[in-house]
């Protein structure tokens, strides 16, 4: 990490450059980030860190010492942090355009299998058992909120999702400050596996959901294999809560910003 701050910013280094590492909240990530950025300060380089972490399958009381892990709502933050420094704002600007999203973004997955890993002759992870989802499970494998069997219907599943991210009165979980009428951005995310086929289904019933339950406006929806952990079979709804007035118009068209890169759904 900190020979790619070097290669972001000139050396030596100026005030007019700087660099924000903007990191998913897993405790191997934060610990190298934080290494290099010391490094980097002390080599007189303009740094900002932005931790991300988004999973409301950890609660306040399991994520205490650690916090929340994250999950696809780093990408929601890189992608207005990025067509931010597009435009030409500085690192203070972008920075706080990336926690601002940190502060307002929730994600829960539902995982069908645990992810099979290219060294899994000599590490084998137990599968699920048959006719069985878990709720929650990390990016990599790690233990969810909960195991459901038998699967239960699509809406009542995505009801129990949808709850976890929305659900205010629930102070264990309620990280996303929502109320009635406020617009979302909604982000359905393939885990690996799943096609859009599946995605677009997911995604006609959260929005359904968002709407009719919660009195959410649903703004913006992308969906696709975003953010992926090898060919893992699972669904996650990120959601979004967007500023109100201007300011809310002003993430959007951040949102919208064209981008040439090949993986993003436009």
């Amino acid at each position: 990490m900190f020979e790619a701050i070097k290669l972001c910013q000139p050396v030596p280094p100026h005030k007019g450059c700087g660099t924000m590492l903007l990191v998913g909240n897993y405790t191997g990530d934060i610990l190298n980030a934080g290494l290099a950025i010391t490094r980097a300060k002390a080599a007189g380089f303009n740094v900002r860190f932005v931790p991300v972490g988004d999973d409301v399958a950890v609660g306040r009381a399991q994520g205490v010492k650690v916090g929340r892990r994250g999950l696809s709502g780093h990408l929601i933050a890189l992608k207005l942090a990025c067509a931010l420094a597009e435009q030409g704002a500085n690192l203070v600007e972008v920075a706080a355009a990336a926690e601002n999203v940190a502060a307002n973004v929730g994600t829960i997955a539902v995982a069908f299998d645990r992810v099979a890993l290219p060294n899994a002759l000599i590490t084998d992870l137990p599968l699920l058992s048959p006719n069985t989802i878990e709720v929650g499970m990390g990016a990599h494998g790690e233990p969810g909120l909960e195991r459901i069997s038998p699967i239960p219907p699509l809406p009542v599943l995505i009801k129990r999702m949808i709850s976890l991210l929305a659900d205010t009165l629930d102070a264990d979980r309620a990280f996303i400050p929502l109320s009635r009428g406020d617009r979302v951005a909604l982000l359905v995310n393939s885990l690996g596996a799943t096609d859009d086929g599946v995605l677009g289904v997911y995604a006609e019933h959260a929005i359904r959901e968002l709407k009719d339950e919660w009195g959410l406006d649903v703004a913006r929806l992308t969906l696709g294999p975003l953010v992926t952990s090898l060919k893992m079979s699972g669904v996650g709804l990120t959601v979004w809560k967007v500023e109100g007035g201007e300011a809310g118009e002003r993430q959007l068209r951040l949102w919208d910003q064209r981008v040439t890169c090949a993986a993003w759904r436009q």
